[in-house]
């Protein structure tokens, strides 16, 4: 069962304490204490009434015996009929994405649960279960009471994160927005960190953001790159294209690459990840199988063997959840809601070279990608979107990883800016089409350069400067890595 550990290096909890300014006879709580960083860092540091939760036994266990002067409870917090009020709360909550949070069902946390409690009405049905931490952590605090937490970035800019940053800016005070990477936590997490210092009062909403970099077990501050270019085009992507994510199967292990035999007569080609990719097209690329059926085909003894024995594996585990619902509604279950994936597709991982794919090759597109629909003429799309003005657009709004990895929302691409296509001359339509058949066929890199030039016409940003500054942002990622 997966409860969203992600724990906190000792560095950056003894930071995190260090960060408290309440009396050190305070009351203090750590609503999921896990291996014990923070009570070990708040003890160390001199404070004497330590509170926590943890709902994992073995932790808790582990703890108790090595914190015998702390006050721990072996339940869940979100769910406790806790009464106290403290001067500080600090942890890291755990990691659990909204879809899977009623898999913790038999610890008896699931959404039900934390929906029937008025404390979390106005969250959405999306919220990740951090959120419901840091909310009932406010709930919990003192007037004036300070809360430290360490959690993803990423709500500043998803749209679940709208109502939740009402409810803390309405609630509290930030006092402190701190952007980290490195080392942060005991296993390498994929998650863009912040450190929040909330106080409990009505107060200035506004915060300069900090960065700081964890090297040698010690907190550097870094500047951010803060001096972008501004790219002045004024074209939106809804005037390009339309946008969707590839298809979610539910259920890799059963429908990709199944292990029936005749499986060709059953499946169709799927590309799942980037790797299968060479160059700017889907052609030839090396495709898994997707096993694609209807009730008609449910007339083939293997077939039904298969799903039977998969029907009966997912009953017993409860998992995946869309599969038993969908199992215990008596539905076509075991039916893929499949769908023409013919545009141009991106990768929203990316570590080296960006690019956009052209897919008219009839393969289904995997969830690894996102699918641009033109809705303009396909070469112009395909143009606009393989060029260093875009690029270096998605390079400044993406989140940045471990290993040099960028993580693009689909946010990010909607909010990309294009010259208008109106403004364009008629040379310059038939070179960017031209030069987007070039990019596919020879799939040279030197052609992104000769796109980048025709749009540099447009833009009061040179060719030269767009180039090296997209270089540039490229390698500090990397060598950030």
């Amino acid at each position: 069962m997966d409860l969203g550990q992600v724990f906190t290096r000792h560095p950056v909890a003894e930071y995190m304490t260090s960060l408290f300014t309440i009396d050190k006879n305070a009351k203090v709580l750590d609503p999921c204490f896990g291996e014990g960083a923070f009570l070990d860092a708040l003890a160390n540091g001199g404070w004497s009434h330590i509170y926590g939760y943890e709902i994992d036994s073995n932790l808790f266990a582990y703890c108790k015996n090595e914190y015998q002067n702390c006050l721990l409870k072996n339940e869940d917090y979100l769910s406790s009929d806790n009464k106290e009020q403290y001067d500080g709360i600090i942890m890291n909550p755990p990691y659990v994405r909204h879809e899977k949070i009623n898999a913790l069902s038999q610890l008896g946390v699931n959404k039900s649960v934390l929906a029937a409690n008025p404390i979390f009405s106005f969250l959405p049905t999306t919220a990740n279960l951090y959120m419901y931490f840091i909310i009932k952590a406010i709930s919990d605090l003192k007037e004036n009471g300070e809360l430290i937490v360490i959690f993803p970035g990423s709500w500043l800019l998803a749209k679940n994160g709208d109502r939740f940053g009402e409810a803390l800016y309405n609630n509290c005070t930030v006092e402190r927005q701190i952007h980290i990477s490195g080392d942060v936590f005991e296993k390498s997490a994929l998650v863009d960190v912040i450190i929040l210092k909330l106080r409990k009062a009505k107060g200035d909403k506004s915060v300069v953001p900090e960065y700081v970099k964890l090297e040698n077990n010690r907190f550097v501050p870094i500047s951010r790159q803060d001096s972008h270019l501004h790219i002045s085009f004024t074209n939106g992507f809804k005037n390009i294209g339309n946008i969707r994510r590839g298809l979610t199967t539910g259920c890799n292990e059963m429908f990709i690459n199944p292990s029936i035999t005749h499986e060709e007569r059953y499946t169709t080609a799927i590309i799942s990840s980037p790797k299968q990719v060479n160059g700017y097209t889907t052609d030839n690329s090396e495709c898994d199988k997707l096993l694609v059926v209807n009730r008609d085909n449910l007339d083939d003894a293997i077939i039904v063997d298969y799903f039977k024995k998969w029907k009966e594996r997912i009953l017993k585990e409860g998992k995946p959840e869309t599969l038993v619902r969908k199992i215990t509604k008596g539905d076509e279950w075991y039916k893929l809601n499949t769908f023409d994936c013919n545009g141009i597709i991106f990768s929203y991982f990316v570590r080296n070279d960006m690019k956009f794919i052209a897919n008219k090759s009839d393969n289904i597109i995997r969830d690894n990608f996102y699918i641009i629909f033109p809705t303009v003429d396909y070469w112009v799309c395909f143009a606009m979107l393989n060029n260093y003005y875009t690029y270096y657009q998605l390079e400044c709004s993406g989140k940045k990883y471990g290993a040099g990895l960028l993580k693009l929302q689909q946010y990010d691409l909607e909010n990309l800016r294009f010259p208008d296509l109106n403004s364009l001359s008629g040379k310059d339509i038939n070179d960017l089409k031209n030069l987007a058949m070039k990019l596919i066929a020879t799939g040279s890199r030197s052609i992104i350069s000769e796109i980048t030039q025709v749009l540099s016409r447009y833009s009061d940003i040179s060719f030269e400067e767009i180039s090296a500054e997209y270089e540039n942002i490229v390698t500090r990622r990397l060598e950030n890595a």
